[in-house]
Parts: C-alpha cells; sequence; structure tokens
C-alpha cells in the first residue's frame, strides 16, 4: 500500500508540472492574447504563473523526498564496522547462546546477515529482540541441594539419599540489542534477562546491561577476567564448576593491536568474600577499598582463539567492634581457548590459578572464601585453582553430543571449619538434537562430587532434559568445514 500511495503521489506531481508547462507555454489557455504593456504591475496571468510554479518545485521537492525514503528502506541493514566475529566463534553449537552477550571489538556482529534487526522509525538505529523459551525436566538420584542448578557446592555431606523431580522455565531469558551509527562510531547496547530470581523464584534477573562505543565499554557484562567464548554447551543451565561465571559492572577499553590480537583493560566492582567474624569472634564486615583491575589478551582466528588474563584485587574488612581495618592482596590468572578438531567439532578449555579469586569460579562465588584468619589473627588470601574442558561433536547437520568436565580446589587456612569446603569435581555428557533453526530438544547426565575439609563427601547424579525455542535464529558461517 505504501509503494502504490507513493507512486500515485508521483505521478499527481508530474501530471502537474506538465499542465503547469501547457499553462505556460500556452497563454490563449487563459482567454487571452500575451500582453505587451509596459509598467510596474504583472498582469494577472503572470502572477498566476509563478504561482503555479512555486507549486510545483514544492511538489518536487516532496516528490525528491519520497523517492529517498524509499531508497533509504529498500537499503540493506549495515553493522557500522566490517570487523567480524570469528568463524570458530559462530559455528558451535550453543543453545544457550552466551557468547551473544560478549562485548566484540569494533562492536562486530556476531551473526554478519543482521538476521531479526529492524529500523527503528525517523531514526538511525536498528534494534533486535531475541532471548529463548526453556524448560527442564530435571530428575536427581539424591538429594543435590539445588533442585534448579547444578551446582557440586550445595551437594550435602555426607549425602542424602532421597529421589526428586522438578521441572523449570528459570533459564529462559530475554534480549534487546540496539546499534546506531554515528558520527563517533557505531554505537552498540545490550540488555540481557532471565528468569533466576532468590531461592526457587522466578524473579528477573539483569545478566547484561551495557553500552559500547569506540571499544569503550560502560555498564555490566561479562568479567573482563571471563572468556564467554570457551563456555560448554551442558545440559544443566549452570555449567561445569571451575569456569569463571561472573557479570560485573565496569568500565572497559579494547585495543587492537592487529587484526588477530588485542588488549582489553577494565576496573570492575569488587566485592570480595571473608569471614564474617575474627579468630575472636568480632563481627566483620566486608569492604572494598579500590576495583578489580583486569588485563587481557586475546589472539583469534576463524580456527581457533587463545585468552590469558590477569585480575588484581584487594581484599579484606573492617572489625566493626574495634572499627580496625585489615586488607590483603589478590591476584588470579587465567588461560583459555577454543579449537577446531574437524569440520565443527570443538575443544575448549579454561584454566584458572590465584590467591583471593573464589568469587570468580562458579562454585564457589557465594561461599566467601576469598580470604581466611590464621592461628595468629592475621587475614590471608587463600589460594584457589581449577578449570573445565569440553569437546563437542557433531553427528551430522542436526545431532551433537557434548562431553565436559570441571575441577575446583580451594586451601583454606587451619581455623577454618572442619566442614568448609575443600574441592569439588563436575561431569556432563549430554546429547542434542536440532530440528530446525530455532528449536533444540535434548538431554544429558550429570554428576558431582563434594569434598570438605574434613574429607567428608557428597556426590550424586542427575538427569536434565531440556525442550527450547529460540525467538532468534542466529547464522552459522558453513563455510568452514574442513580441518585447520
Amino acid at each position: 500500500m505504501a509503494f502504490q500511495a507513493s507512486h500515485a503521489t508521483r505521478l499527481l506531481a508530474r501530471v502537474t508540472i506538465a499542465l503547469v508547462a501547457v499553462i505556460h507555454f500556452s497563454p490563449s489557455a487563459f482567454g487571452q492574447e500575451p500582453s505587451t504593456t509596459q509598467g510596474p504591475e504583472k498582469p494577472p496571468q503572470e502572477s498566476e504563473l509563478e504561482e503555479l510554479k512555486a507549486r510545483v518545485k514544492q511538489l518536487e521537492r516532496t516528490v525528491g523526498e519520497i523517492e529517498k525514503k524509499e531508497e533509504e528502506a529498500a537499503a540493506p541493514l549495515s553493522p557500522g564496522t566490517s570487523t567480524e566475529v570469528p568463524a570458530i566463534d559462530r559455528e558451535r553449537g550453543m543453545f544457550r547462546n552466551d557468547a551473544y552477550g560478549e562485548p566484540r571489538l569494533n562492536n562486530a556482529p556476531f551473526d554478519p546477515s543482521l538476521r531479526g534487526f529492524f529500523l527503528i522509525p525517523h531514526t538511525s538505529s536498528m534494534m533486535k529482540i531475541g532471548g529463548y523459551i526453556r524448560t527442564d525436566a530435571i530428575y536427581d538420584f539424591a538429594d543435590l541441594g539445588n533442585r534448579n542448578q547444578f551446582r557440586p557446592s550445595t551437594i550435602p555431606t555426607p549425602n542424602l539419599k532421597t529421589n526428586n523431580y522438578n521441572m523449570s522455565v528459570r533459564a529462559s531469558r530475554l534480549s534487546l540489542e540496539t546499534r546506531t551509527n554515528t558520527s563517533l562510531d557505531v554505537v552498540r547496547t545490550y540488555i540481557e534477562v532471565d528468569f533466576v530470581g532468590p531461592g526457587d523464584s522466578v524473579a528477573l534477573r539483569i545478566r547484561h546491561f551495557w553500552v559500547q562505543l569506540k571499544n569503550v565499554l560502560v555498564g555490566q557484562a561479562w568479567s573482563t577476567f571471563s572468556d564467554s567464548d570457551v563456555i560448554p554447551e551442558t545440559a544443566d543451565f549452570n555449567g561445569p564448576n571451575g569456569w569463571i561465571f561472573q557479570f560485573n559492572p565496569q568500565v572497559r577499553y579494547t585495543y587492537a593491536l592487529s587484526k588477530k590480537d588485542n588488549l582489553m583493560i577494565s576496573a570492575e566492582q569488587p566485592d570480595a568474600g571473608i569471614p564474617t567474624t575474627t579468630p575472636s569472634g568480632q563481627p566483620v564486615t566486608s569492604t572494598n577499598p579500590m576495583p578489580d583491575f583486569v588485563v587481557r589478551y586475546r589472539h583469534e582466528t576463524d580456527d581457533y582463539h587463545l585468552n590469558t588474563a590477569a585480575v588484581f584485587r584487594s581484599i579484606g574488612g573492617v572489625d566493626t567492634t574495634t572499627a580496625q581495618s585489615s586488607h590483603v592482596f589478590g591476584y588470579g590468572v587465567m588461560g583459555s581457548g577454543l579449537f577446531r578438531l574437524q569440520g565443527k567439532d570443538n575443544f575448549v578449555f579454561q584454566l584458572v590459578y590465584g590467591q583471593g579469586i573464589t568469587r570468580y569460579f562458579n562454585d564457589t562465588g557465594t561461599l566467601d572464601l576469598d580470604a581466611g584468619f590464621t592461628s595468629a589473627g592475621a587475614l590471608v588470601a587463600q589460594p584457589a585453582y581449577g578449570g573445565h574442558a569440553s569437546i563437542q561433536h557433531w553427528w551430522n547437520d542436526q545431532w551433537r553430543s557434548n562431553l565436559t568436565i570441571g575441577y575446583v580446589k580451594v586451601n583454606t587456612t587451619d581455623l577454618s571449619p572442619a566442614n568448609t569446603y575443600d574441592k569439588s569435581q563436575y561431569f556432563d555428557g549430554n546429547l542434542m538434537y536440532s530440528p530446525g533453526d530455532r528449536f533444540t530438544i535434548g538431554g544429558g547426565l550429570i554428576w558431582g562430587q563434594r569434598v570438605d575439609k574434613n574429607n567428608v563427601m557428597g556426590e550424586g547424579y542427575r538427569i536434565n532434559l531440556v525442550l527450547q525455542y529460540d525467538l532468534e535464529a542466529l547464522q552459522q558461517d558453513l563455510k568452514k568445514l574442513t580441518p585447520f
């Protein structure tokens, strides 16, 4: 209808122009011969001609504006940058789509075709609504502590032998992305929420809320100390115990060293976890005199990428009775990578070591084990290390499998209680089926084990079935299907 209306407007304008031309060159149309009278006043015919000419010019401008708008509407959407996300990062079968929310160098689009984007009327911005609807059916062969997410740190020690069945939609997500081409650079904003509220609630939780311009990011995003491109595809929503899982409010800058190498630096929310009382029983409140500082280096190609990062922290608190504060230095180093094996088969890993960094591990983030007190009453950063590894195999274009293992170990002080978390292990094996661009059906067997400082152990198995419908269909680059 819009096309027909604009076409009719152009036709009317051109007919009007033609009539004016006839009037202009045929003065007899007014019923009089051209006047040869000289004088300051213009004949009525000439005034009418000038008025008609002005109207014609206005119609011509209107037609030009309509044609310009039609050309702009017909033009393909542009991401505003020639930088692309490497093919290997886009080819992995990841129904969780965690890597999509990662801030990219030059705001490179994860999907080069920009499917799902639409222009916002009367603006220079485009928008996309994304996310997915997910339902998990969960059966536990023992009490695992958390009936919605498989978290080894919550497994009771010793075990409680009781079976349990549960269904959940908490892992479902909604996202909103905008891209705007400005005179400075492309601006990308990204907002993402899920329904993992406190306890068993389905209250909204903000995951991402950030804006990036000229590689300067402000807002809440994946911590720069993490690598979202090595998050494995697990049947369980929570993922392995040993990967770095942290959304942090931050200010980040990314600098391109070359086409394949970039460097990131950030200042992020600290939030250290320490004991709530001193050895003498005095209450302690955690304080953070400085942000967590992170530096990360990334090398990427279409067939693999490697990351290494370091975080530096100040950990401590204040004795609320004596008003004395104590802080110690904490640090962590991380190495991660993604490698193409054959076709779309791939291998990912992440290894982490540090002191005072348990906050960043997926399994220990809420246990307040960043620091502990010695028998002399001194506060020290507690060593921790761990990681995960995963391999993904594609049986064909619709079927794929994943095997994932994880491990975390925390060396706590002598004054830590006997039932303090010491280490945990994780395993997930699954089979996923994608009959179409937006559907995923699958399931997996998950095993986890927690061991306390006194060597008391708890472990359990879970069967996790999942059905998911994506609100968007991300393009997968299939041009690289041969081993490198």
